[in-house]
């Protein structure tokens, strides 16, 4: 992972994650004021992952339950919640992020 100032465009530091983050969008809401949220599958199992960009390192790790691959993980406007697809699965994950529990699994046919 590597932070940089955006004004300056410098790096600010670079370490190793432990995770492959493959996905973040300006366009999709992953921030929550404290860790950035995104999506991992090693092993092929889906798991929504936070890091915490001061530490630069995997600070949680909330596993669906399901098959990846995976393509994208938003949290909702209240960030309490964040859905994640498993493509694998055919489903959408939506994880409570405050138990750390998948709360449901909303089918959405092939391939989501």
């Amino acid at each position: 992972m590597t932070l940089f100032d955006p004004t300056t465009r410098q790096v600010l530091a670079t370490k190793p994650l432990g995770a492959v983050v493959r996905w973040l969008s300006n366009e999709q809401r992953y921030w929550d004021g404290r860790s950035i949220w995104t999506y991992d599958f090693p092993d092929n199992r889906v798991q929504a992952i936070a890091v915490d960009p001061a530490a630069i390192a995997v600070s949680r790790t909330i596993p669906t339950g399901g098959a990846g691959p995976a393509h994208s993980l938003m949290l909702t406007p209240d960030l309490q919640t964040a859905w994640v697809n498993v493509a694998g699965g055919d489903y959408l994950a939506v994880i409570d992020l405050a138990s750390g529990e998948v709360a449901a699994e909303v089918r959405t046919g092939k391939f989501p």
